[in-house]
């Protein structure tokens, strides 16, 4: 588990340095933080998935291919291989047709966030032309 919400008790509005190491706690709220994702993903082939309560009604996303960059690269992350119960949310095309979040690089409001997005949203995440999820949003 990377990163899990179970209540709004704490914000995902975090700096740059704290989504890089990671915070909050296992048992409840957290993040596991992107530099230990990238040594987790970085040199192997691993698999992402979501599983979401949404109005009572649990969906899963599944990606069979699984990665991110280090630090030079803002932890880009690079997902293929979907099956699940809703979309393909990672590779939803935007208006320019160039992938949302499949791609992108991670940014925090303090932090390459060239779209804005991230300060708009209140959030650390994969932004492309902003996003079609944000997991890590105002809960």
């Amino acid at each position: 588990v990377i990163q899990q919400r179970i209540d709004g008790s704490l914000s995902f509005n975090q700096t740059w340095a704290t989504y890089k190491t990671g915070f909050g706690r296992p048992d409840s709220n957290f993040w596991l933080g992107l530099e230990k994702i990238f040594s987790l993903t970085g040199s192997g082939d691993y698999r992402l998935r979501f599983e979401v309560l949404l109005n009572g009604n649990w969906f899963s996303d599944e990606y069979n291919h699984f990665r991110i960059d280090g630090e030079g690269n803002f932890y880009t992350i690079n997902v293929v291989g979907y099956t699940g119960d809703n979309c393909d949310i990672m590779n939803q095309p935007g208006d320019d047709t160039v992938s949302l979040q499949n791609g992108a690089k991670f940014s925090t409001f303090d932090r390459g966030d060239t779209y804005g997005c991230a300060s708009s949203s209140s959030s650390g995440n994969w932004f492309g032309n902003c996003f079609a999820q944000n997991v890590n949003g105002v809960y």
